[in-house]
């Protein structure tokens, strides 16, 4: 078995500076390092291939991300470089990415299962779409079967085990068990855009930023206020939360929808929403881009349409039309009642194909990150991931407001095509208040579905970490919290997280890990019980409206930090988002 790893060099964890001067951010200067989530790609390349070739897209001091890596045991490195490439979004990079496997032939692709700078979550499934290939995404174990590969996958509803036949491409979020090192290789070739193709051309629109269907317009400092107050008691730390909350109180949805930004109204177009159900009834974030499409949809002079897909739905469409929805099209068939990334991804392919739907969002869910890219990678369209703001242009352009680094950095970007489409992260906007609402239901027929390549054999649902998104508070907690602490917290109607350390220390699960290494969440009040002042697990909260640190540092991140019995003081604190006001 022959295996390709795609690694990227990224700028060291808490290196990341904003110039005010230049509205950029800081390059030189900033220690560089291989993004940590591709060094379990190598290793596990390293496991079960028999040669193993690393290859990475960038400027000429990627290099050293190559070295490292051959450093882990991979065999030989491959260097895209070239003017031609730069400025490519994930499309771009992708195509090009493909371009290269294609070339240099091989079995298996193996990539991170993110870019820690970027965080799209998006070039495996679009890698795999170029290719033509089948692919899985959050792997946290792979081993040989047969001619192919067993993997499980984490996602937010427990662990998924699927079978596949090669070629295949897999992303990897967690180190294997087992991983010696050993000796690599140390050739590093370099190659060009003329060695992937032999008739380059002019602003040639297959790399870099003319292949590329979306373009950063602004980087701005986001970075949140936080108010640094050290309280005395738990009573006056509970006493701060409440006026915190208070002020930083969500602006709630209207079902009053904008009249039509343009000045001259012509066309009209709809704003869809994809939604994700849990156990028939709809997540948050659903509800939530319900109401956000139809403030979008008002701006366009169209209506706002729900896409629901899965199995015996009507109790989804009633409660799709009740949060806002104008038009729910359903994609109903028995194979769509169990989620599968295939199917998914084919039923919003056709959807898009067919409808050509002008704005489209999509949960930033451990689904949604999966099947939307893969679809958009099938059109080369262009999408935005992970948003934390979406809005319309002047021009009827979808505006996404797109995070980096935990949300400390927020790029702003347009797209060129037509759907648009972003993921959209959770707890951004509020879902609309219910009420009786005429709304009309569609129901397509897209006709057979495929024969998943990735065949289903095992679906754990051992965990829920998906009220991660739902709950109003999460607690995370260090590696250090006592087990009568865990129970007190799994007493309340909050939720519970970990840091990498916690997690890894089995306390709590591992698709609970919040974090820079982790996921990120936005409650309204986060609380951290031991949880240190390092920067990684504070960069998975950035969009928190609230954060108190329960121990004796007092990390830059948080808005109040109070020392004392964890037991003692977390019904006080979480008392203070019942309180009046």
């Amino acid at each position: 078995m022959k295996a390709i790893c795609l690694v990227k060099q990224v700028p060291a964890l808490g290196s990341i500076e904003f110039d005010e001067e230049t509205k950029s951010l800081k390059r030189e200067g900033v220690p560089l390092e291989l993004n940590e989530y591709d060094r379990y790609a190598v290793q596990y390349a390293r496991q079960l291939a028999d040669e193993v070739v690393v290859m990475t897209m960038g400027p000429p001091q990627a290099e050293e991300a190559l070295r490292e890596a051959l450093g882990l045991g991979a065999d030989r490195a491959i260097h895209l470089s070239d003017r031609v490439f730069a400025l490519a979004d994930t499309i771009g990079t992708s195509r090009t990415l493909a371009l290269a496997i294609r070339k240099e032939g091989a079995d298996l692709v193996l990539c991170g299962r993110k870019a820690l700078d970027s965080e799209t979550w998006q070039v495996p499934p679009q890698v795999a779409a170029f290719l033509g290939w089948p692919h899985s995404i959050s792997s946290s174990t792979l081993e040989r079967s047969g001619d192919g590969l067993r993997l499980t996958r984490e996602t937010d509803f427990g662990h998924d085990v699927y079978e596949a036949e090669l070629p295949l491409v897999v992303s990897v979020g967690r180190p294997p068990e087992d991983a010696p090192t050993r000796s690599g290789g140390d050739e590093i070739v370099v190659w060009q855009a003329t060695d992937l193709v032999d008739d380059l051309r002019p602003n040639d629109k297959r790399f870099g930023q003319t292949g590329s269907p979306t373009r950063v317009l602004a980087v701005r400092d986001a970075r949140p206020e936080r108010a640094g107050i050290r309280a005395e008691s738990a009573q006056e730390a509970a006493s701060r939360v409440r006026e915190l909350l208070a002020d930083r109180a969500p602006e709630e949805s209207s079902w009053d929808k904008p009249e039509h930004i343009a000045d001259e109204p012509g066309a009209s177009y709809d704003c869809w929403t994809v939604c994700e159900l849990v156990d028939g009834r709809h997540r948050r974030v659903s509800l939530e881009l319900i109401a956000r499409s139809r403030n979008l949809a008002g701006k366009l002079g169209g209506r706002a349409v729900a896409l629901l897909i899965g199995h015996d739905l009507d109790g989804a469409m009633q409660e799709a039309a009740r949060h806002g929805a104008e038009v729910v099209y359903t994609v109903d068939d028995p194979a769509l009642a169990d989620y599968h990334p295939e199917l998914w991804a084919e039923v919003l392919r056709r959807v898009l194909a067919e409808h050509l739907p002008r704005v489209v969002l999509v949960p930033a869910t451990g689904r949604g990150r999966d099947y939307g890219p893969r679809a958009a990678g099938d059109l080369e369209l262009g999408m935005t991931a992970d948003c934390v703001g979406v809005d319309i242009a002047k021009a009827g352009r979808l505006l996404q407001q797109k995070p980096a680094y935990g949300g400390n950095i927020v790029s702003v970007i347009l797209g060129a095509t037509t759907p648009q489409l972003a993921t959209v992260l959770p707890r951004m906007y509020e879902p609309l208040q219910p009420r009786d609402f005429d709304t009309e239901i569609r129901r397509l027929d897209l006709g057979a579905l495929p024969e998943p390549k990735v065949r289903l054999v095992e679906r754990k649902r051992d965990c829920a970490s998906y009220e991660l998104d739902e709950k109003d508070v999460v607690v995370g907690v260090g590696p250090t919290v006592q087990p009568d602490v865990l129970a007190a917290i799994e007493a309340t109607d909050a939720a519970l997280a970990g840091t990498r350390e916690a997690c890894a220390a089995g306390l709590v699960e591992p698709t609970r890990q919040v974090g820079l290494l982790g996921r990120p969440v936005a409650p309204r009040l986060y609380v951290g019980i031991g949880v240190g002042d390092d920067l990684e697990p504070w960069g998975g909260v950035v969009k928190a409206r609230v954060i108190v640190s329960v121990g004796e540092e007092t990390p830059d991140e948080v808005d109040v930090s109070v020392s004392g019995d964890a037991r003692e003081l977390l019904p006080i604190l979480l008392d203070s988002i019942r309180s009046p006001g």
